[in-house]
C-alpha cells in the first residue's frame, strides 16, 4: 500500500514535535561499599599514621619455678610500631554557567548532580584500594602518597601459589607488595586451611570471606553444601539451591560475600571487621575553586589510609585463577 497524495504525515510534522525525554536518569552501576562501610572510622593527625602491635608469648606447658628460686628477669619483646601513608582521593568537576542554568531532564543544578555522583565514585575508589594489593608509597613533591591495602598488609595467614609470597613487616609501612605465584583453582581445602590459620593465630573466627563473583560461583559448588533442594508445603513448587551465603567451618560461621569490585581478582580475603578501620586525616570535603572563566570548578577530596590493627585476624588466599 502507498500513502494518498499530499498526505501530511508524522515525518512532515517532525519540526513541531516535542521531544519525549522522561525526567529521570537511570544508573545501574553498583555503588555499595560493604567492606569499608563495615570497618570503623578513625582519625589520623599526620600524613604518616602509626599504631602499635603486640603479641603474647607462646603458651608454655613447662612454666614451672623451683621453690625458693632467686629472681632473674626474663627477656621482654618490645611492641611493633606499624604505619601507613594517607592517600588523597580526589574528584574535580567543572561545569559551565550555561550547563548549570539550562533546563535539564533528570537533574536540576548540573554541578550538584556531578558532586553527588563523584562522591559515590570516591567511596568506590576507597573500597577498591582497600581490596587491592597496593603497597604503601611515601610520596614526595612529584609522586602522590598511597595507602597500603589488605593484599599487602596481610601476611601471616596466607596461602599462595607456587613461588608466591607476601613479605612480612614488623615495623613501618608495608612498602613492598606481594610476589605472584602460580595460579591455581579456588577449592574448599584452601578455604579450610586459611580459616584454620586465622583461628590458630588469633583465636578469632573471621566474619567475612570477600571474593570475586566468579569465585563465589566456585564456592557454591563446594561439596560441603549438603543439599541442593528443600521441601516446601501446600503443593507449592520446590526450590533448587544454586548457591550459599554462609559457610559453617570447623571454627564457626563465615559469611560469603561476592564483590563487584573484585571481578577478575586473584585473591580471596578473610576479614574480621573489628580489627581494621579507615583513618581520616581529613574527611570528605568539597571546595569551590577560584573563578577563571565562565564556569564553576570544585575540588572534592578525602585524605585517609587503611589501618589494620592486627593482621593476624585476617587471611588471604592468593594466586587464584581469576
Amino acid at each position: 500500500m502507498t500513502q494518498p497524495a499530499n498526505l501530511y504525515d508524522r515525518y512532515d510534522i517532525n519540526p513541531s514535535v516535542r521531544e519525549d525525554l522522561i525526567d529521570k536518569i537511570f544508573r545501574v552501576t553498583p555503588e555499595k561499599t560493604p567492606i569499608t562501610s563495615a570497618f570503623g572510622k578513625g582519625t589520623a593527625t599526620n600524613t604518616y599514621h602509626e599504631w602499635q602491635r603486640d603479641n603474647l608469648a607462646t603458651p608454655n606447658k613447662d612454666n614451672a619455678m623451683i621453690d625458693g628460686d632467686d629472681f632473674a628477669a626474663q627477656a621482654i619483646t618490645p611492641t611493633e610500631r606499624i604505619g601507613n601513608y594517607c592517600q588523597i582521593f580526589s574528584k574535580r568537576p567543572a561545569v559551565s554557567r550555561r550547563a548549570n542554568i539550562v533546563k535539564k531532564a533528570g537533574q536540576g543544578n548540573a554541578m550538584a548532580y556531578q558532586k553527588a555522583k563523584m562522591l559515590i565514585e570516591m567511596r568506590r575508589d576507597m573500597e577498591a584500594m582497600t581490596l587491592s594489593e597496593n603497597p604503601a608509597v611515601a610520596g614526595n613533591s612529584t609522586t602522590p602518597s598511597k595507602s597500603s591495602a589488605l593484599g599487602s598488609m596481610v601476611y601471616t595467614n596466607v596461602s599462595s601459589g607456587v613461588g608466591g609470597s607476601t613479605p612480612a613487616h614488623i615495623s613501618g609501612a608495608q612498602l613492598v607488595g606481594p610476589t605472584a605465584g602460580t595460579p591455581r583453582a579456588f577449592t574448599e581445602q584452601l578455604l579450610k586451611d586459611v580459616v584454620g590459620m586465622v583461628y590458630t593465630n588469633s583465636s578469632d573466627m573471621p566474619e567475612i570471606a570477600v571474593m570475586s563473583p566468579h569465585h563465589k560461583t566456585l564456592f557454591s559448588a563446594f561439596t560441603g553444601i549438603a543439599q541442593t533442594r528443600y521441601e516446601v508445603k501446600d503443593a507449592k513448587q520446590t526450590h533448587i539451591i544454586g548457591g550459599a551465603d554462609v559457610y559453617m567451618s570447623d571454627f564457626g560461621e563465615l559469611t560469603i560475600m561476592p564483590h563487584y569490585i573484585m571481578a577478575g581478582a586473584t585473591d580471596v580475603f578473610l576479614i574480621n571487621t573489628e580489627y581494621a578501620e579507615l583513618a581520616f586525616l581529613d574527611g570528605f570535603r568539597s571546595e569551590e575553586m577560584g573563578k577563571t572563566g565562565d564556569s564553576d570548578k570544585v575540588m572534592i577530596t578525602a585524605d585517609a589510609c587503611l589501618r589494620v590493627d592486627t593482621e593476624k585476624a585476617f587471611g588471604k588466599i592468593a594466586d587464584l585463577t581469576p
